[in-house]
């Protein structure tokens, strides 16, 4: 089994560690977004996208090559961090233009994260110590359940 996992982590690295605590537990591959260029996504059984939240959603980057890859039927993950709990609300946008691009999206994932941003700067943002152990363990957990589930859906 191949996995990809496309990460925008552009502030605290947040985002980076969830992805690399992935990799601790399942064959994957990570791959920063700047870099995608040099992957065949269609090479890989699973490609997960994930980045920190901005103002309620994903990175706009992210977002804008999610919109430009193929309608070919092909299997997904996303996964986020953020200065909120809402994470579901969060995925959803990137989880609906997954679905509108023909990927069967296995998983949605998301944990908190340092929240640095503007005026939450000056008190040393919110989250402090986040992600930490737990989340590590979660996002582990999250890629072993998303394994289980293309296993599943692909025996048939």
């Amino acid at each position: 089994m191949k996995i990809l996992i496309v990460v925008k982590s552009k502030h605290q690295g947040n985002t980076q560690k969830i992805a690399e605590a992935m990799a601790e537990v399942a064959p994957v591959t990570i791959t920063m977004l700047e870099n995608v260029k040099n992957y065949k996504l269609s090479e890989y059984d699973i490609v997960g996208f994930g980045s920190g939240i901005y103002f309620g959603k994903h990175d706009k980057e992210l977002l804008k090559f999610v919109k430009g890859v193929c309608d070919k039927k092909a299997y997904s993950f996303v996964f986020s961090t953020s200065g909120t709990k809402s994470f579901e609300k969060n995925n959803s946008a990137l989880v609906k233009l997954l679905e509108s691009k023909n990927k069967v999206v296995l998983g949605s994932f998301g944990c908190q994260g340092l929240d640095k941003f503007f005026i939450f700067k000056l008190g040393g943002g919110l989250n402090k110590n986040h992600p930490d152990m737990e989340d590590f363990e979660a996002a582990q957990q999250f890629i072993l359940d998303v394994i289980e589930k293309y296993n599943k859906l692909t025996a048939q």
